[in-house]
């Protein structure tokens, strides 16, 4: 499998707890929207590898379309997570090329309907600001879930994607906030909550889930208490979202 070296170029804030990382797009390196690499970090002095060593999968958070490669992640105590807050401009990373299977169909038009949970958005960033680079007028619809507003990575840039046919509905497990005007809801993503916003085309949408392996397991078994079929439900099992890190 061919190794990209990349670049850092900046970093910053998009969410309590969560970095972006911006590196240059090398020369070659092509990909779909919603796929994920595999990135190796350096040694870092002062920093013992843990472990789960200093690899893991992650999502490409930019679009094909955008110039740069962009991935974001929440902070942990891992030596992977601890050495990539230490990374300066500058720095490199080598990557993998990129894969996977979440990704829209080009034969199948039906409505997309993102279950996301956490940093689980960045696939679904990429897959929408191609949808939106290319004036798509697919019918998509997602719903995100987080504890606290603050913990929703890229919120202001997902309400305000410009396509013709997009509803985000915010989901907020601990917050005590009262629901703003409009698909803002508080809890958990659930049955009812399905209904509420898909109604009687809940079976014909193409769903794709991504966030903790338990967020995901307990979304899938919702979709199938359903009665929605396997091959409309779309899951990536990589390594990038295993296990609970310490925060």
């Amino acid at each position: 499998m061919a190794n990209y070296t990349i670049t850092l170029k900046e970093t910053r804030e998009v969410a309590v707890g969560t970095r972006f990382f911006v590196f240059d797009k090398p020369d070659g390196f092509v990909f779909k929207a919603g796929q994920y690499i595999a990135m190796v970090v350096p040694k870092a002095e002062g920093i013992e590898p843990d472990t789960r060593g200093l690899a893991r999968s992650l999502s490409i958070a930019s679009a094909p379309c955008e110039p740069e490669l962009y991935f974001a992640m929440r902070q942990g105590e891992s030596a992977f997570k601890r050495t990539c807050w230490q990374l300066k401009p500058g720095d490199t990373v080598t990557v993998t090329k990129a894969v996977g299977f979440f990704v829209l169909p080009s034969d199948d038009t039906r409505p997309i309907v993102f279950l996301a949970g956490g940093i689980g958005i960045t696939p679904v960033r990429s897959i929408l600001k191609q949808a939106e680079y290319e004036k798509s007028n697919r019918s998509f619809t997602l719903f995100y879930s987080n504890r606290f507003i603050q913990d929703a990575a890229f919120d202001e840039e997902v309400r305000n994607m410009a396509l013709a046919n997009f509803r985000l509905i915010t989901v907020l497990s601990k917050s005590q906030d009262l629901c703003a005007p409009g698909n803002d809801e508080r809890g958990y993503i659930c049955e009812p909550l399905l209904k509420k916003y898909l109604g009687d085309n809940i079976l014909n949408c193409l769903y794709y889930i991504v966030g903790s392996p338990q967020f995901s397991e307990a979304i899938e078994k919702i979709l199938i208490d359903l009665g929605v079929p396997k091959e409309q439900r779309h899951m990536d099992p990589f390594t990038g979202l295993r296990g609970v890190e310490k925060k």
